[in-house]
């Protein structure tokens, strides 16, 4: 059986012979085969543009290495000349000027000189300490001491009681404060000393007030509690009231009303130990009864 092709023109005729073949099919079928072709020749021109392409770049890079190979020079980089840094300029600093410690003038007494007796030669006397006679020491009102001093007073240190930072001076000078170290008192019992603190008016005073000021915490109304709450709290020296506790707890709503009337209390007469005020713990129960 002979190959038929379907694609040539002399078909295409035969197909179209006695028809339109202005018609658009027969165009498309009469021209289908310089289509292909041209698609073919199209794709194989690509092929070879695409090999000719890698083959060549292939190429140069053999050359490339082949080159660098042969011609391989080793450049040295000339080093940069760095800049010296700015040396900073030092400061001088201009020594700090210490300070110099202030000097107290103290007052010092009149006093003179206590000389030994001592045998020396007439030449090697020194007549600015020769020994007072008893009528000079009887006279005068100064008291004996390591130098005659005629400038200062009746009343003065003497100089070798000055201390470090204190100078002579027949001026009358304040006297040197002393720092007195204040010793926390300790805080005792009000049953164990002489005198215990107490509230003005007494304890009936004290009863009326707690009761009057009293506020009943509505919960415990409602709940139907009744009970004593203990406190602790210290009077001090001008009768003030400071660190109020709970000794014994009825409940937290309660706890807190007992506390809040020992906040309101005036201030007690403090407890005294020897004539003198001392702090004290104080103790008072607070009741919660209904009526």
């Amino acid at each position: 059986m002979s190959k038929i092709n379907l694609t040539a023109k002399d078909w295409c005729d035969l197909v179209f012979e006695g028809r339109n073949k202005e018609y658009g099919a027969y165009r498309m079928r009469a021209l289908h085969g310089k289509r292909q072709l041209r698609a073919v020749v199209i794709l194989l021109l690509a092929l070879a543009g695409i090999v000719a392409f890698l083959l060549a770049k292939n190429a140069v890079a053999e050359m490339m290495s082949a080159n660098l190979g042969d011609n391989e020079q080793v450049t040295e980089m000339r080093e940069l000349k760095k800049e010296d840094p700015k040396k900073e300029e030092k400061k001088v600093e201009k020594p700090k000027e210490q300070e110099q410690p202030k000097v107290q003038e103290v007052q010092v007494r009149n006093t003179i000189q206590m000389v030994v007796p001592k045998i020396v030669d007439d030449d090697k006397v020194d007549h600015t300490k020769e020994l007072k006679s008893q009528k000079e020491l009887k006279d005068s009102k100064a008291a004996i001491g390591i130098q005659n001093i005629i400038t200062g007073s009746d009343v003065g240190k003497f100089t070798e009681d000055l201390k470090e930072g204190q100078q002579a001076s027949n001026r009358n000078t304040p006297p040197v404060a002393v720092e007195q170290k204040v010793e926390k008192m300790e805080v005792q019992d009000n049953n164990v000393v002489d005198v215990p603190a107490s509230f003005p008016g007494g304890e009936a005073a004290l009863r009326a007030f707690v009761g009057k000021n009293t506020v009943y915490p509505e919960i415990a109304l409602e709940q139907g509690l009744q009970g004593t709450v203990t406190l602790r709290f210290k009077v001090d020296v001008d009768g003030s009231i400071s660190a109020v506790t709970v000794k014994k707890s009825l409940s937290r709503e309660c706890d807190k009303a007992a506390m809040d009337v020992v906040k309101k209390l005036p201030r007690f007469t403090p407890a005294k130990t020897n004539g003198h005020p001392v702090p004290v713990w104080f103790t008072l129960p607070v009741n919660f009864k209904i009526q």
